[in-house]
């Protein structure tokens, strides 16, 4: 693979030799670059959430369902700006750059991953034998950064500008960052395999970034789902779930407004006090709700309650609606649940065992207080939810209490219980288990009934 510097209309191009790879019926490109020019040319983004930011944004809206309809909306320019790389890490961007110098044999045989905006759409790539390169660029009308990609002669050659940000790096970042730490010297006696995505949106980008990190490394969970919401176009159960916690954490009329770890962490130079708030973190909510609208739930003790809502996408306000309104009573009725210092209430454990009782509650409400009737849900205000969480106020939430020294599933079971074994609604059960298997015959029974009869596609 042979690369040469060459200059069209004033803008020099690193002309980059190709070799096509064939998996499926996809193609990638796999290139040889020198570590000094490839650190000219790459870029790494980290993905950032600003609370404030979108919460201004949230309330430009009149009505939160109009929030929840642009955040869906396919805004191609939207997708094409957001970042979804990790945020370097010093220290191990040092230990690299302690390999690279001391170590004898300091390779890296495995390739660093990119993309790059391409100035001409991808199955145009032919250059007529008889134009030169130079004048074809020559002929362009090149937006800022953009590459392009060619075939002559069967051969495939990338042009990239060589200038700062032209490159979008996906997995390989530690090692770029410790390779701009050594000499000039080693830079240019040091060639990078890169593997170049090109073609694809950036949606599908980022479900590589999600395959390769999730898959083979350890990585924040919550940046994980971020960036699979935040990129794809397919509205599939985790996207609307991370629409759906976004609103809840940007929305101020929210219960969780201000309480989620988006990112899996505090946002940087926040105050003790913010830090203190963000009891929950996205990837825990996510997959503390994503089963209310999975269908592979249905026909279970604990049903995909909002199913019927989720497979229309018109609905979808209502699933988000219900969490807010029942969580608002929840606060109404216990005040730590604005103290997660002293109360586990608005931690990973309260939360999910509140959310279980609702997953268990819902039919029986559907039924009695709805008369089986789906459009009727919005009927239900944060007023009814009080009613039918009338008892929790009895339950120990305290962190010094009986579920605030452990955090392993069978403790949320156990608080599970404890709050239905209060709950006025059902009558203050005393035995759970009896109560659970008679609340499923008579109600759960017949809720997965009714939900079949119009979930059959």
């Amino acid at each position: 693979m042979k690369n040469e510097m060459i200059n069209a209309d004033g803008i020099s191009y690193i002309k980059v030799e190709l070799v096509e790879v064939h998996q499926k019926s996809n193609s990638f490109f796999l290139a040889k670059i020198k570590a000094k020019d490839f650190i000219e040319v790459f870029t790494v983004r980290p993905a950032e959430y600003d609370l404030e930011k979108h919460t201004s944004l949230a309330n430009s809206f009149p009505e939160e369902s109009e929030y929840y309809n642009h955040l869906i909306s396919e805004d191609t320019e939207r997708i094409n700006h957001k970042d979804f790389q990790r945020d370097p890490n010093s220290e191990r961007i040092s230990k690299i750059q302690k390999f690279i110098n001391n170590e004898e044999y300091s390779f890296f045989p495995n390739t660093i991953i990119a993309n790059c905006e391409l100035l001409n759409e991808i199955e145009n790539f032919e250059i007529d034998e008889d134009s030169s390169e130079t004048e074809f660029l020559e002929k362009q009308n090149k937006p800022e950064n953009a590459c392009f990609f060619s075939r002559k002669n069967g051969q495939c050659f990338l042009y990239i500008p060589y200038k700062a940000n032209v490159v979008l790096v996906i997995d390989g970042q530690h090692r770029l960052e410790g390779l701009k730490l050594v000499s000039e010297e080693i830079q240019d006696d040091f060639e990078l395999i890169i593997s170049f995505l090109i073609g694809f949106d950036r949606s599908i980008i980022a479900k590589q970034f999600y395959t390769i990190n999730y898959e083979q490394k350890s990585v924040n969970k919550s940046l994980l789902y971020q960036l699979t919401g935040e990129f794809s176009r397919d509205l599939d159960e985790l996207t609307f779930m991370h629409n759906a916690v976004k609103l809840l954490n940007e929305l101020k009329d929210s219960p969780f407004y201000g309480r989620v770890k988006m990112l899996g962490k505090a946002p940087k130079n926040s105050t003790l006090e913010i830090k203190e708030k963000l009891s929950i973190s996205q990837a825990f909510l996510i997959d503390s709700t994503i089963r209310f609208v999975s269908k592979n739930a249905k026909n279970s003790s604990l049903p995909p309650i909002f199913l019927k809502y989720f497979l229309n996408q018109d609905e979808h306000i209502h699933i988000i609606r219900v969490l807010a309104r029942y969580f608002n009573a929840v606060s109404r009725i216990k005040a730590d649940w604005n103290n997660p210092k002293e109360s586990i209430l608005s931690k990973g454990m309260g939360v999910t065992a509140l959310l279980r009782v609702l997953n268990i509650l819902f039919p029986r409400i559907f039924i009695l207080e709805l008369d089986s009737d789906w459009s009727r849900i919005d009927e239900l205000q944060i007023d009814d939810y009080e009613v039918f969480l009338k008892g929790l106020e009895n339950v120990d939430f305290s962190t010094d209490g009986p579920y605030g020294k452990t955090g392993s599933g069978g403790s949320i079971s156990k608080i599970k219980n404890d709050i239905l074994s209060k709950l006025e609604y059902i009558s203050k059960p005393d035995n759970i288990q009896e109560f659970e298997k008679e609340n499923f015959d008579e109600y759960i029974n017949t809720f997965n009934s009714t939900l079949n009869l119009i979930t059959k596609k």
